[in-house]
């Protein structure tokens, strides 16, 4: 049984500056890594799906929380449940797509994805997301799920957790709001620890503690306001965290928008989809846009100031940056059957817990799957 536990927007040095002794318990159980390499952009949407499939955004196509796809003419919107539930958004093969497929039982208490009708399958136990259930009441469901006889108890079960998260926009990482709500995750998985260790078959279970990116703040000296730079007139634009997308719909337009922008920008730059960066794997979708806009460092750009230009956006923790940028990584926690006891590895990329959790469940993984066990290696055995 594999129970994989996302903390949105945790970093790894949250671990190291506050105290978090259900966190260490859990480590010395099996690994940690140093970090968990989030995928471009580094946003909500795109990172849970991303850990979930093995697969990129460019793959899987959930390119951002919010973003316009030319070929369906259509808006997808993280927020409406049309969306969130329809299939055709919805690409690559999730986690639990694959073990119901192949005859094993799957629950979701909330991950982006789960609502969604994806090849026809959803997981056995589902619900829409609401942000009010408290978290103690999800932990308790999980619980409770394990603890059904053994030819009805789900074998992969998904939770998600959005305090840290929420602490991080609203007053900073490094405020003290996030000191509590890093506590009170704590709480929460010690809890789930002792839930899973008053069962009777607790040895057969695995905890995967995640997060799907990390936190910054912004800098407010690097905001870009594209419109008071070039005429985005009959240009469609869309959020890419930090960044923008402008669906041009001409490639000759799109040519000569793009070395105006680069004449202007001081603290972004401006790329055609097949020039984008190798590293962000953004070329292979047109739902990135036929430009991206990318700042440097911690920037901003935006298609409007709001009140005055340090506060267009610029709440006190953003995230959405470059993955590689240690701000962005998330965490990688996980212990059970199948994972080596105090293990402590190197960063390790999101698109690799895929192939983790397909070993942990003893499941054939998708054949598209671009994540691997290699930088798992060293703590893995025989589930």
């Amino acid at each position: 049984y594999v129970v994989l536990v996302p903390f949105d927007g945790f970093r790894p040095d949250y671990l190291d500056r506050y105290d978090t002794p259900a966190f260490e318990r859990l480590a010395a159980r099996g690994l940690r890594a140093a970090g968990l390499i989030s995928v471009f952009p580094s946003l909500t949407f795109p990172g849970h799906y991303s850990i979930a499939t093995g697969l990129h955004p460019e793959a899987h196509g959930i390119v951002a929380n919010r973003f316009y796809d030319p070929v369906r003419d259509d808006e997808f919107d993280y927020r409406e449940r049309e969306d969130a539930q329809d299939g055709a958004w919805w690409g690559g093969e999730p986690i639990w797509v694959t073990a119901e497929t192949q005859g094993l039982v799957a629950a979701a208490f909330f991950f982006p994805g789960t609502e969604a009708d994806i090849g026809g399958v959803r997981p056995s136990h589902w619900r829409p997301y609401d942000g009010s259930v408290p978290n103690a009441a999800r932990v308790e469901q999980v619980l409770d799920w394990l603890a059904l006889p053994e030819d009805a108890r789900p074998h992969l079960i998904t939770l998600y957790f959005s305090l840290v998260d929420s602490a991080g926009h609203d007053l900073g990482p490094a405020s003290a709001d996030m000191r509590r709500s890093v506590d009170a995750s704590d709480r929460l998985l010690d809890r789930l620890i002792d839930g899973v260790d008053a069962l009777p078959h607790a040895a057969r279970v695995a905890l995967v503690v995640v997060s799907d990116h990390g936190m910054a703040a912004p800098d407010p000296e690097r905001l870009t306001i594209l419109p008071e730079l070039v005429d985005l007139s009959g240009v469609r634009p869309a959020p890419a965290g930090p960044g923008l997308s402008l669906h041009v719909g001409d490639a000759a337009r799109s040519r000569a928008l793009r070395d105006e922008l680069n004449a202007q920008l001081t603290h972004a730059r401006a790329y055609l989809r097949a020039e984008t960066p190798a590293h962000l794997h953004a070329r292979g979708n047109p739902r990135f846009g036929d430009i991206l806009v990318i700042p440097e460092g911690l920037g901003y750009v935006a298609v409007r100031r709001v009140v005055d230009r340090a506060r267009l956006l610029l709440r006190p923790g953003q995230h959405g940056w470059d993955p590689h940028l240690p701000e962005m990584h998330g965490i990688l926690l996980a212990a059970g059957p199948g994972i080596a006891a105090g293990e402590a590895l190197p960063a390790v990329r999101a698109i690799d817990v895929y192939p983790l959790i397909a070993h942990l469940l003893e499941l054939e993984p998708h054949p598209d799957v671009a994540g691997d066990l290699a930088a798992l290696a060293p703590a893995r055995t025989e589930p």
